[in-house]
C-alpha cells in the first residue's frame, strides 16, 4: 500500500487547485465515460473500459505516466467489452472482473493483463455489474453487485463474496455480506476489508458499512455517520478511508468524506470542484488523481486532484 504525506493547509489547497487546472488542460485525449475501472500498474494509469453514452460498450483501454507529465495514449483493448465492472492491480498483472454488456449481458470473463496483452482467467462464478472488488491476504476478494435481468428484481441485488487465488487460478466462496447491494465500493485496511454504501430495491442509496474479518470468516454491520450514496470511488490514504463523489437522492456528489476506520470518526475534506459519479480514483505522489464519470451534463472526462486533508 502507498503512504504518501501530503501538503497541509491553505499550501496544499493551492497546489492542489493549481494542478487540477493543468491536468484538466491537458486531458484532450482521454475518452469521457463513466463506469470504467482506473488503477495504478506498473509506473503507469489505466482506464479500462466504461460507457461513453453511445449505444454498446466499451473495449478501449487508456493509459498515461503516473507523472502525468504526458497524454493519454491507447493500450491494448480488452477481449470483452464491458461497464459497471471492477478491477485490481496485483502480483504485476491487472484484473478485470464482473460487469456488463449490451451485447452478451452479464460479463463472466476475468481479464488478465501483464503490460503487453491480454488473456484471461477462470471465469467469474457469479456473474454480476456493479461489485466491488479488493486485495485481501493475496487474494482477489469481489462483494455484492447485481445479477438480474432487470432493477426491480430483488433476488438480483446480490451478497455473494467470492475469493480469487491467483496463483492455483481458482474461485472460492466466502461469507455472504449481510446487507444485498450493488454500486458499492471496498477497501482494505489493516487485513480487513470495508464494504462501503452502495443500493437496495427496498432502502434505496445506503450508507451501510460491513467489516470483514479474514479469521472468522464474518461480517460486522458497523455505524458510521456517512452519507448515503452509490456510484461513488473509495480509496485509503494513510490508513483513513477516503469516499468520493457518488450519486443519491441530492443528485451527483461533491462530497468527500474521511473515516478512521478504528473509531469510525467522520471529517470531511474539501469538496470536488466537479460533483459526479461512476468516477475513478487512485492515490499518486502528490495527491489525489480523480477522473472520468458522469454528471448532470453527461459524460465527463476531466482529471481533478483533490486534497485528502480535512477541513477545520
Amino acid at each position: 500500500m502507498r503512504r504518501e504525506v501530503f501538503a497541509q493547509g491553505a499550501l496544499g489547497a493551492m497546489l492542489v487547485m493549481l494542478l487540477s487546472v493543468l491536468l484538466n488542460a491537458s486531458t484532450s485525449t482521454f475518452t469521457p465515460r463513466r463506469a470504467f475501472a482506473l488503477e495504478h500498474f506498473q509506473d503507469r494509469l489505466y482506464a479500462v473500459g466504461g460507457w461513453n453514452g453511445q449505444a454498446t460498450q466499451l473495449d478501449l483501454v487508456e493509459t498515461i505516466d503516473d507523472s502525468l507529465t504526458g497524454k493519454w495514449i491507447a493500450a491494448p483493448p480488452l477481449i470483452y467489452a464491458r461497464s459497471q465492472h471492477t478491477a485490481v492491480a496485483a502480483a504485476d498483472r491487472l484484473f478485470v472482473l464482473g460487469g456488463w454488456s449490451a451485447d452478451t449481458g452479464l460479463v463472466s470473463a476475468v481479464e488478465v493483463f501483464d503490460g503487453n496483452v491480454w488473456s484471461t482467467a477462470t471465469h467469474l462464478p457469479t456473474p454480476r455489474r456493479e461489485p466491488a472488488a479488493a486485495i485481501l491476504q493475496n487474494k482477489i476478494v469481489i462483494a455484492g453487485g447485481f445479477n438480474g435481468r432487470n432493477d426491480s428484481e430483488v433476488e438480483g441485488y446480490s451478497d455473494v463474496v467470492e475469493s480469487y487465488d491467483w496463483k492455483l487460478n481458482q474461485w472460492q466462496r466466502l461469507a455472504s455480506l449481510q446487507h444485498p447491494r450493488r454500486g458499492l465500493t471496498m477497501v482494505n485496511v489493516g487485513d480487513r476489508l470495508y464494504a462501503i454504501g452502495g443500493y437496495t430495491l427496498e432502502d434505496g442509496f445506503i450508507n451501510v458499512v460491513e467489516r470483514y474479518d479474514p479469521l472468522a470468516n464474518m461480517w460486522e454491520t458497523l455505524t458510521w455517520k456517512i452519507a448515503p450514496r452509490t456510484w461513488a470511488a473509495s480509496i485509503v490514504v494513510d490508513d483513513s478511508i477516503l469516499i468520493i463523489g457518488g450519486y443519491n437522492r441530492e443528485g451527483f456528489l461533491n462530497l468527500v468524506e474521511r473515516i478512521d476506520p478504528r473509531t469510525g470518526a467522520v471529517c470531511h475534506p474539501p469538496p470536488l470542484r466537479y460533483a459526479r459519479s461512476w468516477l475513478g480514483a487512485v492515490v499518486l505522489k502528490n495527491g489525489i488523481l480523480t477522473l472520468g464519470g458522469e454528471d448532470k451534463t453527461g459524460m465527463v472526462g476531466t482529471m481533478e486532484m483533490i486534497n485528502p486533508n480535512c477541513l477545520k
